[in-house]
C-alpha cells in the first residue's frame, strides 16, 4: 500500500470510529441547536442598550455565540477522544515501522474531515434557526472550521495532559466556555486582551459574515497564527505521545 493509501485507510478508521458512537452522532445534531437557541433566547431577554456591546442585536449575537461554542467543543472532545484512542495503537505501528509522518497526518487529517462535518452542521443550524437569509453562509463556514481545527488541535494536547475521557472533555468545555465569554465582544473587554482568545477571530469571521456579508479579512492572518501554534504544538504533544512510552 503506498504512503497515501496507508494516510486515506487511517483517516477513514478515524472517521468511522467518530460515527460509529451513537452518542457522538446524537451530540452532533443536537448540541449546536440546543447551544444557538440558548445563548439566542438568553441574551435576547435583556435591554437592547447599555448591558452589552454587540455587532447586532443581541439575540443575533448570542445565537452566533452559541454555534462558535459547540463547533469548538465538539471539534475539542473530537481531538481528545482521537489522541486517547490512537495513543496504544499508533504507537505499536510506530514499533512496527509505520512512518512517523504518515500516522500524524492520518490524525491531523481526521480532525480536519470530521470538523469540517461539525462546522457545516453548525452552519446549517445557525442559518435556519436565525430565520432571515444569510447571503454569506460559506464565509460562516469558514469562521466556524478556524473554530473547529483549533479546538480539533487543542484536544489532542488535552488528551496528551490529561488522557482522561470524563476530565479532559471538562476541561475543554470549560475551557471552550470562558474563551466564548472573551470572544463574544459582549462585555467592553479591551482587544489586547481578546485577540488571544482562540475563538475570538472565528467569532468575528462568523459576526462578519452574518451581520455584514462579508469577510473580515483582518482576523485572517491571527487565526492562521492560532492554528499554526496549536499544530506544532500539538503535533509535539502526539509525536511524545506515540514515541515516548513503551507499549
Amino acid at each position: 500500500m503506498t504512503a497515501l493509501g496507508r494516510v486515506g485507510a487511517g483517516v477513514r478508521a478515524g472517521t468511522q470510529s467518530f460515527v460509529r458512537e451513537p452518542f457522538n452522532v446524537v451530540l452532533l445534531l443536537v448540541l449546536p441547536a440546543l447551544s444557538i437557541q440558548i445563548y439566542g433566547v438568553s441574551l435576547a431577554q435583556f435591554p437592547a442598550v447599555g448591558i452589552f456591546d454587540a455587532a447586532g442585536t443581541l439575540e443575533t449575537t448570542g445565537r452566533i455565540t452559541g454555534a462558535v461554542f459547540a463547533t469548538g467543543a465538539l471539534a475539542g472532545v473530537l481531538g481528545l477522544f482521537q489522541m486517547i484512542s490512537a495513543r496504544h495503537a499508533d504507537r505499536r505501528l510506530a514499533l512496527c515501522g509505520f512512518p512517523d509522518v504518515e500516522l500524524v497526518v492520518s490524525r491531523l487529517l481526521t480532525i480536519a474531515v470530521v470538523g469540517s462535518v461539525i462546522a457545516g452542521v453548525a452552519t446549517v443550524t445557525l442559518v435556519a434557526i436565525l430565520g432571515e437569509p444569510v447571503s454569506a453562509a460559506p464565509l460562516v463556514f469558514v469562521g466556524l472550521g478556524v473554530a473547529a481545527a483549533a479546538y480539533g488541535l487543542l484536544g489532542i494536547l488535552v488528551g496528551t495532559v490529561l488522557p482522561r475521557e470524563l476530565e479532559g472533555s471538562l476541561v475543554l468545555v470549560i475551557l471552550a466556555d470562558v474563551d466564548n465569554v472573551f470572544a463574544s465582544g459582549l462585555f467592553g473587554i479591551d482587544e489586547s486582551i481578546t485577540q488571544f482568545a482562540p475563538l475570538s477571530h472565528p467569532h468575528e469571521l462568523v459576526t462578519a459574515a452574518v451581520v455584514d456579508g462579508q469577510l473580515a479579512t483582518e482576523h485572517l492572518l491571527p487565526a492562521g497564527g492560532h492554528l499554526l501554534v496549536f499544530a506544532v504544538l500539538s503535533i509535539a504533544a502526539y509525536t511524545y505521545a506515540v514515541g515516548g512510552e513503551p507499549a
